[in-house]
């Protein structure tokens, strides 16, 4: 009878099989997670904590040269005081079905690599999800309650640094903007609605972000709110101004004046089950703004390298499994922010 052992997958293998695609400008086909993760700018090498990523175009640095032979050095790249720091994360499971997939049992006594290419689905899939729900929902002191779909509290995503710098200012009121109680794009007046959100949103851009290429902006809002706004163009037959053609896919795209709308499908679902009662959101900023770290090196185990680990308990007749990762999030430029949302904690 051979010798039982686990099946691991080393943390930088595990980054580049299961956290790195999900952040991929083009997902890799087969992948089973579709998200808006590579909308994020992706920090891979923090330990505890790092300065920022500055996203910011840079500009104004000519000088003129007068009689002096001196050659005075202007200094381009600021420093900034924010930080971006990760949490360490784990799971640690018994897997309930008896299979990962037909024949996993055999592959996996043999070592046949047919398991690391069966199972890694089900981690990439799974993983990700959480990744996704608590990059932009995530918020440590909210506290679990049982039964709960989305993973909401492991660590501190997007929108709860969104409050913390409107509660600042370093996002002003004037780029603020509150999603009523009650809300519904999908009756009557939702389309009108919609569209009168998407305008008041545009205008309250800052100066400074205004200038940027409508390319390198983008709205992020829930998927009622862009359908409401698609049936208001379809009935003022907006249609021809209301959408643009991606350069990547030659897809038309959504759009309100030349800035693309990407739809959040799970963001109504999330705020919903936070909420307990429907809600929505959109954020119009600079497309990257919202930053992503982790430490591809992490991992655990006895060598302390382990990312990943499977194995099947005989005795038990079942699959165990656990996973190591760090992660967390924070925001380049908070002053780019425009925000509407309903309210919730």
């Amino acid at each position: 009878m051979p010798e039982f052992t686990s099946y691991k997958l080393d943390s930088l293998a595990f980054h580049e099989a299961v956290i790195h695609p999900a952040f991929a400008d083009i997902v890799p086909d087969g992948f089973p997670f579709r998200g808006t993760l590579n909308e994020f700018s992706l920090m891979d090498n923090v330990v505890t904590k790092r300065p920022i990523i500055d996203i910011r175009r840079h500009q104004n640095i000519m000088q003129r040269r007068d009689a002096s032979c001196d050659i005075i050095y202007k200094k381009v790249f600021g420093a900034t005081t924010r930080q971006i720091s990760v949490e360490e994360i784990y799971g640690a499971t018994d897997f309930c079905r008896n299979e990962f997939y037909q024949g996993d049992l055999k592959h996996y006594r043999s070592k046949d690599p047919l398991f690391e290419k069966n199972i890694l689905p089900y981690f990439q899939g799974a993983l990700n999800v959480d990744i996704a729900s608590n990059a932009y929902f995530g918020d440590v002191e909210r506290i679990a309650v049982d039964g709960d779909q989305w993973s909401t509290n492991i660590f501190d995503g997007v929108f709860k640094w969104i409050d913390t710098y409107i509660a600042n200012t370093l996002i002003p009121a004037s780029q603020t903007m509150t999603i009523a109680d009650g809300e519904d794009f999908y009756d009557g007046s939702g389309p009108a609605t919609a569209y009168a959100l998407f305008k008041q949103m545009y205008e309250a851009q800052p100066v400074l972000m205004e200038s940027w290429p409508d390319a390198d902006k983008a709205f992020y809002v829930s998927k009622q709110i862009a359908s409401a706004y698609e049936d208001y163009l379809i009935a003022t037959a907006g249609q021809g101004s209301g959408y643009i053609t991606e350069l990547k896919t030659g897809i038309k795209q959504l759009a309100y004046k030349g800035i693309p709308i990407l739809v959040q499908d799970t963001w109504t679902p999330i705020i919903t089950q936070i909420k307990g009662a429907t809600g929505y959101a959109a954020v119009l900023t600079i497309r990257g703004n919202f930053v992503f770290a982790t430490d591809k090196m992490y991992g655990e185990g006895e060598n302390g390298t382990t990312a990943l680990e499977v194995w099947y308990e005989k005795k038990d007749m079942k699959w165990y499994y656990r996973f190591f990762i760090k992660a967390g999030t924070q925001i380049a430029l908070p002053e780019f922010i425009v925000v509407a949302k309903s309210s919730w904690t």
